[in-house]
């Protein structure tokens, strides 16, 4: 394949990267929420283990080569997706609040989850 052609996959991976992104943030917070709440699971970014905000973003753009340049642009909408996720009782936080907050599905959420009913949880 010429340099040229890899140039322009280049740019298109770049565009859905991009535009998966802007699709991500337009979502209304519930609906993140439900996207986001897979990180948690078995197929997540890291099974039975607690995650920070960099794994979950890194998870959710983990399809799109050169996704991880779009994370900054996803960090508040995913804090409110987060957010959303422990005020229906889905993930909880484990140790001290911050940047480096770790989170862990709730026995709660694990069920939500495997029932695919964490959408139910979010309405409330």
């Amino acid at each position: 394949m010429s340099l040229f052609g890899k140039s322009e996959e280049k740019a298109a991976e770049e565009q859905a990267a991009e535009a998966e992104a802007a699709r991500l943030q337009s979502l209304p917070a519930a609906e993140l929420a439900e996207a986001v709440m897979p990180a948690f699971g078995p197929e997540g970014a890291r099974p039975g283990h607690e995650l920070n905000i960099l794994q979950v973003l890194s998870w959710l753009m983990s399809s799109y080569p050169g996704g991880t340049k779009r994370l900054t642009q996803l960090r508040q909408p995913t804090r409110e997706a987060i957010q959303a996720l422990e005020n229906a009782g889905l993930v909880i936080q484990m140790g001290p609040g911050g940047p480096g907050a770790r989170l862990k599905a709730t026995s709660l959420g694990e069920t939500a989850l495997a029932e695919g009913t964490v959408a139910k949880y979010l309405k409330g």
